[in-house]
């Protein structure tokens, strides 16, 4: 190892340990907890309009032949929510989609019908095909997500934090995910968090006192910002959101799972919940505290989130450090930084503050791997994130690989998150 890189990794170990500290979720910390990434789960929608009789076929078929061929599952849902945002405005409330004429209502049901199905799919878990099968979600009753891993992360952060010594404040988790797998560790590991819900298994939106530091039960130790919402979501008539427990039959819910912008995404963020969520998103990065912003799982590819981190840390006053664990991307048979990272490091003058934690090793500040030639690292997975958060410089030792780390976390983007 050399000096340069030893120095980089004591100083992302301490970083970890800051008073301050955010962190972003994409779905690569989920896919190993048996959900699908992104283009998996856009298949395994799909399979429900496949069928000759099902409803809405044509539609959702001119819908992803309209896209490009590398479209998945959020981007037919931005695109069907943009035609009814030109069928509500046309006077006679209809659209053509692949040459064919369809009322708003129409539009509604299929934007909500999709939404139900991926829903269907990150509750249960999914079984991926073998021997040329094609995937299927798990059948009602069997689920197969797992919440281990994130347990794990979640006590591993949380006694890292602890070793500090002294009052910290709490911990903010954005994640790009639907499913609710932070939260669930969150309590099973008996760590107090808000959510921006007041209640209990049925509760409703209250951001401006939920995400109060302090409560009847003390402070809490964390924030959960769901940026892109929730399986458990469910948007009311009057415009109201509420969480709703499994199982209850209770309000009606058809259709109006919110786990995604009805609109265009910039449209959507101008409403709450999720004008309350990137405002919480934009406050934590434009703190002129010096805190880390570690983000794990997630490949760079919503420009929406990206233009907030990007916009933050150009800020004169901004003392945020990115660390990003990340998997690096094959193009013409070499591997490569995220576009994003390699634009970030090469062109802003705030790239001094720029650790990224990658399969082939380590970079600060600038496109110049620090590890040696040849090394393969496992600490861009989730579980790399939790050992090393738990081992520290060791683990870098330690870990060092002689060939790629197998499976995709990360590869893809993945169930809510990009």
């Amino acid at each position: 190892m050399t000096s340069d890189f030893d120095a980089a990794v004591e100083d992302v170990t301490a970083h970890l340990t800051s008073e301050r500290q955010a962190w972003l979720f994409g779905a690569g910390i989920s896919c190993r907890s048996g959900l699908p990434l992104m283009y998996p789960l856009t298949e395994l929608v799909a399979a429900n309009y496949a069928d000759p009789g099902a409803n809405h076929k044509a539609l959702f078929a001119a819908l992803r032949s309209s896209l490009p061929d590398a479209a998945h599952i959020e981007h037919v849902l931005s695109q069907l929510g943009d035609f009814v945002a030109l069928a509500e405005r046309s006077k006679e409330q209809q659209i053509a989609v692949g040459g064919a004429d369809y009322a708003v209502d129409t539009l509604r049901a299929l934007h909500g019908g999709i939404r139900d199905a991926i829903r269907d799919v990150i509750r249960r878990g999914y079984l991926p095909g073998e021997g040329g099968a094609a995937p299927k979600v798990a059948e009602e009753g069997k689920h197969v997500v797992k919440v281990e891993h994130h347990r794990d992360f979640l006590r591993t952060l949380f006694a890292a934090r602890d070793k500090v010594g002294r009052p910290l404040r709490p911990v903010n988790f954005f994640t790009l995910n639907y499913d609710t797998l932070i939260e669930d560790a969150l309590a099973l590991e008996r760590i107090s968090f808000a959510d921006g819900f007041s209640g209990g298994a049925m509760a409703y939106w209250a951001p401006e006192t939920a995400y109060a530091e302090n409560g009847t039960g003390g402070r809490v130790a964390a924030h959960l910002i769901k940026l892109h919402g929730s399986i458990d979501w469910h948007a009311e008539g009057n415009g109201s959101v509420i969480r709703c427990r499994e199982g209850c039959g209770y309000p009606e819910r058809a259709g109006n799972v919110l786990i995604y912008p009805q609109a265009t995404k910039y449209v959507a963020t101008q409403r709450d919940p999720f004008a309350s969520l990137f405002e919480k998103l934009r406050e934590v990065l434009r703190s002129p505290q010096p805190m880390v912003f570690a983000i794990c799982g997630y490949s760079f590819g919503d420009e929406h989130v990206d233009l907030h981190i990007e916009e933050a840390m150009s800020r004169p006053d901004c003392k945020t450090v990115l660390v990003a664990f990340v998997r690096e991307q094959e193009k013409a048979g070499v591997a490569v930084l995220p576009d994003k990272l390699v634009d970030w490091m090469t062109q802003k003058p705030w790239a001094n503050r720029i650790f990224a934690l990658t399969d082939k090793g380590l970079y600060h500040g600038s496109t110049t791997n620090l590890s040696q030639a040849g090394e393969n690292h496992e600490w861009w997975t989730f579980e790399g994130v939790t050992k090393f958060l738990s081992d520290g410089p060791q683990q870098a030792e330690d870990n060092v690989m002689a060939a790629p780390v197998a499976g995709a976390e990360g590869a893809a983007n993945a169930g809510g998150g990009e």
